[in-house]
């Protein structure tokens, strides 16, 4: 049965904005999906499934990343490998039916393997720690040069003087011998200087990795020089563009500012450099080859070595063989060849952590996407009083006739793009959520 539920309300990350959305008829928001409100206004937003319907939803989910990580080249050697293992034991060693133990299989492909994916998820978390410090120093350092003022020769209006006299309709002469006028665009030019650093940080990041064994041999050696040439030049253009913010810094201290402020911005230009260093480190050294070409090559050449242990498994202990043993035991060593091949897998795919379009690794553009914004949310925020009151997107009511209260009211769009009257700054909001 379906049940009649409010419309719920989607959330777009790069407009910030809440829009009003209409609910599908396949939804229902009381029986299978509810909403958080004892979390917050921002939390109640959320529409999500009911507990026993998220255990399917996971299960199914988990079922399909499996599949995923098992879907690669190797997966068709390593089945090969796990069924002709069976049938050559089988019909040629015939005799060796032995027990094993799986204990040098953990020592020697389980454990290193395990650690191999910890690292790589260790490098991961570095190289995202870089990226964030990198985004927070790059806003901090726009706000420095945008937003940071200093005493002037009469009042504390440094940033505005333009030795133009106030009598004359000017901001001030400045006083020597830092007596060059700040120019009227400097914010304008630092943050076009930061958005061009990200975009180049962008396409660094986002350049193939190196590190594979192919690259040691004629067969990848020219995708190793090519990866190289264009780190390279990732990597000069970045720098020169981040030697310029201590020019930009150079340029306030010619209009004024004290030599402490301009050193404190010195300082976050540095960080900025500091903070790409460990992207590049990140970017270009990898985990030891060898360990994960000894890990490849282990998991094809494994069933073979287990020759016996099938052969023990089809026999049984009454020394019995049937199809349907030999169908468990060609199964069984699939299973295990399966799961190595996916974990092996998982680990490459975290041995670079800038890989594009995967679910573990760092969502590189959303990143920069997201410093971008935040660098263009302050430079339009200047224009504000710094004690302005800020009213949150969350706690506007949205209805769908006029809502007429005396209060302030704004103009806002709705999901079609009409726009409608809400009141965004009223005590009667609170009893009408």
């Amino acid at each position: 049965k379906q049940c009649d539920a409010e419309a719920p309300t989607s959330w777009s990350p790069r407009s910030a904005s809440f829009m009003s959305t209409r609910t599908t008829p396949d939804v229902c928001c009381r029986c299978c999906r509810y909403r958080r409100h004892t979390r917050g206004q921002l939390a109640s937003k959320v529409l999500v499934p009911r507990k026993p319907l998220r255990v399917w939803f996971d299960f199914g989910a988990n079922v399909w990343v499996v599949v995923q990580l098992m879907c690669v080249p190797d997966t068709a050697l390593a089945l090969t490998s796990a069924w002709i293992s069976v049938f050559v034991f089988e019909e040629y060693f015939a005799d060796l039916s032995v027990n094993l133990s799986w204990t040098v299989v953990s020592f020697l492909l389980a454990f290193p393997l395990q650690n191999a994916i910890r690292e790589a998820y260790r490098r991961r978390e570095l190289a995202l720690l870089a990226l964030v410090e990198l985004r927070a120093t790059a806003l901090n350092v726009f706000l420095a040069n945008a937003a940071w003022d200093w005493p002037g020769a009469e009042t504390y209006d440094g940033r505005a003087e333009d030795n133009v006299p106030k009598e004359r309709g000017g901001g001030g002469v400045k006083k020597k011998p830092c007596n060059v006028p700040m120019a009227p665009g400097h914010a304008e030019r630092v943050e076009a200087l930061l958005v061009r650093v990200l975009d180049a940080v962008q396409e660094f990041l986002l350049v193939p990795r190196a590190g594979h064994a192919r690259n040691e041999f004629p067969c990848g050696q020219q995708e190793l020089v090519e990866i190289s040439m264009a780190l390279d030049v990732a990597r000069d253009n970045i720098l020169r563009l981040l030697g310029r913010l201590h020019r930009a810094t150079e340029a306030l201290k010619a209009a004024g500012m004290p030599a402490n402020e301009a050193s404190r911005i010195n300082q976050y230009n540095m960080i900025l450099v500091k903070d790409f260093e460990r992207l590049y480190a990140a970017k270009t050294y990898y985990t030891p080859i060898g360990m994960r070409a000894v890990m490849r090559v282990a998991i094809q050449l494994l069933p073979f070595f287990y020759g016996p242990y099938w052969l023990h498994v089809t026999r049984g202990d009454n020394g019995e063989k049937t199809w349907t043993s030999i169908f468990f035991a060609c199964a069984f060593s699939s299973l295990v060849s399966l799961l190595l091949i996916a974990m092996v897998n998982l680990e490459e795919q975290m041995e670079n952590p800038f890989r594009h379009d995967n679910r573990d690794t760092i969502r590189v553009k959303d990143e920069v996407l997201s410093a971008k914004r935040a660098i263009r949310q302050a430079a339009e925020d200047l224009r504000q009083a710094w004690h302005q009151k800020v009213t949150f997107e969350w706690e506007v009511v949205r209805l769908p006739q006029t809502l007429v209260l005396e209060t302030e009211l704004a103009d806002v769009p709705d999901a079609a793009g009409e726009d409608m009257r809400v009141a965004v700054d009223t005590s009667s909001r609170r009893a009408l959520l």
